[in-house]
Parts: C-alpha cells; structure tokens; sequence
C-alpha cells in the first residue's frame, strides 16, 4: 500500500476502500474454509475459542465477541495483563516474554478438537506463536487473522519475534490475511515525521464480520438455528439474548 501525501481525509478513506476490496477479492477462499471449520463446531454445538494476544490485536478478539449480529458459541480469551487497559507499555513488554501465551491458551482449556481463533495484527510476537504451538500440541486447529506482509517484512532479530523466528501464518490451519500493510499507517501529513492513519481495525474487523456471516449462512443452510446475539440497546434485545444466555453463561466464562 502507497503511503499518501494528504492535509485532508480523503486518501485515507480512499486507501481504506481499496483495501476493503483487495481483502474481499483476496481471502474468499480462506474465508470459505475458516467458515466450514467454525460451522461445523456450532453443527456439533462446539464453543469456538478466539484469542486476541495484546494490544490492539484484542479488539479483533472482542469483536467476535457479545456483539450485535455476532455468534453466541465464541468464548474469548481475555488475559488482562496482556490488554491495554492493564497497561499499554506492560502489554507491548509481555507479548514479547516467550511462556506467556502458550499458558494462557492452557488456562483456557483448548483441547483436542477445538478451534482457536487467532486474531493477531502482525502475526510474529512471542505471546502469538506461543499461543499457536501450544494449541498444535493440544489438538486444536488454529484459524488466524493476521497481517502476511507485515510477518513477512520484519526481521528475523526483531525483539519481539519469538524464538523459533517463524509467523503466525506458517503455523495456522487457515489463514485470513487482513491486508494490513507494514507498520499499520498510510497516511503522511505534512510537518508531521511519523505516519498516520492506523488501518488495522478497519480490515480485521471487516475479516471478523465477514467470517461470522459465512458461518451463519452455513448453519442455517443445514436446517439448524444460528443463536445470534441482538443488541440489548434494541426493543426486545435483553429478552432474546436471555434464552441464549441461560444456554451459554454456563460454557463461556466472558459472559
């Protein structure tokens, strides 16, 4: 992605729109398989487990998660020593520290069988990989939503990467590729040394819906209910969810 020249918003919002199309053009396919794997789990009434590592990558994690149109079997994995409202600096320090993800995802439980979602922006720190191995080891299939190019252009001795120097998207059963370009930012403003215009959330949070509703309409295409969340800020919102809730409080320790 070419990084604009601009004292207004409009190559942001342009640049944006054209990498919402080469994502939809692009990840059709791993979509549709990431899509086959999470239906069959609610087929068999199966949570789905989604992990957000830290920093902003959580937000991919709570998109999925207790969101309007969003699916009831996700159970996140929250980890409030790696978010940012536990601190932004100790989260960027602890993704780093290898052991670290690969015991969160233990306390989780992941098992045999399972599915972890992954939704990792750079797809190389240690907490992530450690996440993805130990979920391997543990027999689960790894879908990850992360960022190729960005893997791909950091070095092999930048402090952050894990041990073993490999990328998210080597070790998943699926990759989606957000599309998000190297160090997130498109935007150059003039005066201003650092580049702007973080695209991140745009694109994952695209992946997220679009993953859920090819889900919904494979479920639905089998006959069976899809138990979706409404928003509880609309009529009716907090007496549909209840049924779902008195199903899923039991299962997901987010909820």
């Amino acid at each position: 992605m070419m990084i604009h020249t601009t004292h207004n918003s409009s190559s942001y919002f342009s640049s944006v729109a054209q990498l919402l199309e080469s994502l939809h053009c692009d990840e059709s396919q791993s979509i549709s398989q990431a899509a086959d794997l999470l239906a069959k789990q609610i087929q068999n009434d199966r949570l789905v487990y989604v992990f957000g590592v830290g920093g902003h990558s959580v937000i991919g994690c709570e998109e999925f998660f207790w969101r309007a149109g969003g699916l009831c079997h996700i159970s996140p994995i929250f980890d409030v020593s790696l978010n940012l409202s536990g601190g932004g600096v100790k989260s960027t320090k602890l993704e780093r520290v290898p052991g670290v993800g690969d015991k969160i995802v233990q306390a989780a439980s992941v098992a045999d069988g399972d599915i972890l979602i992954i939704t990792s922006i750079y797809g190389m720190n240690a907490a992530t990989i450690d996440a993805a191995l130990q979920a391997k080891r543990c027999g689960a299939k790894i879908i990850a939503i992360t960022s190729i190019d960005h893997a791909r252009k950091t070095p092999e001795d930048f402090p952050a990467r894990h041990p073993s120097k490999i990328n998210l998207f080597e070790v998943a059963d699926v990759t989606i590729d957000n599309h998000v370009p190297y160090g997130d930012t498109i935007v150059r403003i003039a005066g201003v040394q650092q580049t702007m215009g973080a695209v991140s959330t745009i694109l994952v949070s695209a992946c997220v819906q679009w993953l859920v509703m090819e889900t919904a309409s494979r479920v639905s295409a089998l006959g069976l209910e899809v138990p979706v969340w409404q928003s509880a800020n609309t009529i009716g919102g907090d007496e549909r969810n209840q049924r779902y809730l008195d199903r899923f409080v039991p299962r997901i320790k987010a909820l």
